[in-house]
């Protein structure tokens, strides 16, 4: 079979046009998937930060069992504590980053001198 002339570079523009398209996909999917993955570390850093919150009202309620709360800012973001209920006490840390929010609940009771958390869980 004998080839016409332009006929090579039609075939060629071909193949170049689909080893394009191609490689178009391929640089797509690889950012999709890393703007994937940075958004989700960003949101278990901001999960981490709201757990910190907790931690911190626990240490300071075994301080001070009057203690309500108060605002954590740090490079992370910002964690909001509120302490309600004398005995059960519910924590609530409130840790927002970016546009990334997330709240955690503890609740805690006192007995005898000695704290025991009964619940801790991620909230809406």
């Amino acid at each position: 079979m004998m080839m016409r002339p332009g006929q090579s570079i039609t075939i060629l523009l071909v193949v170049t046009a689909i080893a394009m398209a191609i490689v178009g996909s391929a640089v797509a999917v690889i950012t999709t998937n890393s703007e994937a993955g940075s958004k989700s570390e960003i949101g278990t850093g901001v999960l981490y930060l709201a757990e910190s919150g907790v931690e911190e009202a626990l240490l300071q309620l075994l301080r001070s069992p009057s203690y309500t709360g108060e605002t954590l800012t740090t490079s992370a973001g910002v964690a909001t504590i509120t302490v309600t209920g004398t005995n059960p006490k519910t924590i609530t840390s409130t840790a927002v980053s970016a546009t990334f929010t997330r709240k955690v609940q503890v609740v805690a009771t006192f007995s005898g001198g000695i704290m025991s958390v009964t619940s801790w869980r991620e909230i809406n």
